[in-house]
């Protein structure tokens, strides 16, 4: 049968050497037959109890800023899919998301002159004044970095969980990579679907936070910033949906389309989704977190991942039965040997159709045929 928990992790037990084999061994299990897992006792390796409530004061302040103000760094005056999404301006699985966000990363300048397309996803942020939110920056770049940290220390132990020396994936990071991260609002359900929202003739889907996906990062980090239960869940491979535990002092790690593509399918990238809270229950908050890799990588670079582990990824497809008839068609990393980048940036396309039409026109259209 395939998984119905999602295993939690204590990461202490990966610098311990009486516990670190058999961390390495649930690491293993978690990565090939979930796609999921939590994580505790990260705190010596990233962001202490301080920077996330820092980050979730945040996320608070910033959702309760005037509409002009949160739309002055709207991401429609992005090229490079970075700034505030208003309420169900993103879709995912042809359907609008019920949540409102803003997309940040590691500051980068704008890319050079005569660089492919897809470096267009990496360039500067769009921050709201400093007038109205003297905090914002400093602290989500503060954020930015104490999980970039974190990051670099956990792609060394999913290495050695599937036989690989620790810096075994190392040539697929630049020197100055940037890294991704999303504050995300989901309002509570409501009675009436809403069809107001200024610039939006969309509908509330009931119960559609964000659609069935898989991410198409290497690996995700999420911070669940309120005391909401079962919103975030995961498709196993008989197609049940399991929900994810709101562990106190926890983080999700979530694999990534690109981690599996260039593991030749041994890390799961997992189907999941977000309900929307239940009515009374208040809004609920999302701080996750995306390991990147070089955009000009390919997932043809070779590694010599051991035999052993590939059988146990084998052994997993054969459970996989009732699994993905309810995701939309995602673009996957690596496809036709395209660098890394080419599939990330058309599914930014795909999920921010208003910022690709205004930016893009040409690839949007390449998209939504299928092309």
């Amino acid at each position: 049968m395939s998984f119905n928990k999602i295993p939690v992790l204590s990461l202490a037990d990966a610098y311990s050497a009486d516990k670190k084999p058999r961390f390495l061994e649930c690491l293993r299990e978690a990565l090939i037959n979930v796609g999921f897992l939590l994580i505790t006792d990260f705190e010596e390796h990233g962001p202490s109890h301080q920077n996330f409530e820092r980050i979730k004061t945040q996320a608070v302040k910033f959702f309760s800023l005037p509409d002009h103000v949160k739309t002055e760094c709207e991401m429609i005056n992005s090229p490079h899919f970075l700034g505030y999404t208003r309420l169900a301006n993103e879709i995912t699985g042809g359907k609008a998301d019920w949540r409102e966000q803003i997309d940040l990363a590691t500051e980068l300048p704008e890319p050079k002159e005569g660089e492919p397309l897809y470096k267009q996803i990496e360039g500067p942020n769009l921050w709201p004044r400093d007038e109205f939110a003297p905090e914002f920056r400093p602290v989500v770049t503060a954020y930015i970095e104490q999980m970039t940290k974190l990051s670099k220390s956990f792609r060394g132990l999913i290495c050695e969980a599937i036989g690989l020396p620790p810096d075994g994936f190392d040539s697929y990071f630049k020197e100055n990579q940037q890294c991704k991260m999303k504050l995300i609002a989901y309002p509570e359900k409501k009675d009436t679907p809403q069809s107001s929202i200024e610039g939006s003739t969309l509908e509330q889907d009931q119960g559609q936070g964000v659609g069935a996906h898989r991410d198409s990062d290497f690996f995700t980090f999420i911070y669940q910033a309120s005391d909401h239960k079962g919103s975030l869940q995961v498709q196993n491979f008989q197609g049940d949906w399991i929900p994810i535990d709101n562990v106190q002092g926890s983080l999700v790690v979530a694999v990534g389309q690109t981690l599996e593509a260039i593991t030749k399918g041994v890390c799961k990238a997992t189907i999941h989704k977000v309900t929307s809270p239940q009515g009374g229950s208040g809004t609920r908050l999302s701080i996750p977190f995306f390991q990147t890799i070089d955009l000009d990588a390919h997932k043809s670079a070779i590694l010599d991942i051991p035999q052993e582990i590939l059988k146990l990824k084998d052994k997993r497809d054969k459970l996989i039965t009732n699994w993905g008839s309810n995701i939309g068609f995602q673009f996957t990393p690596g496809s036709n040997d395209h660098p890394i980048g080419y599939a990330v940036f058309r599914n930014r396309i795909k999920s921010h159709q208003d910022v690709a039409a205004k930016w893009y026109p040409e690839i949007l259209e390449q998209v939504l045929r299928g092309d």
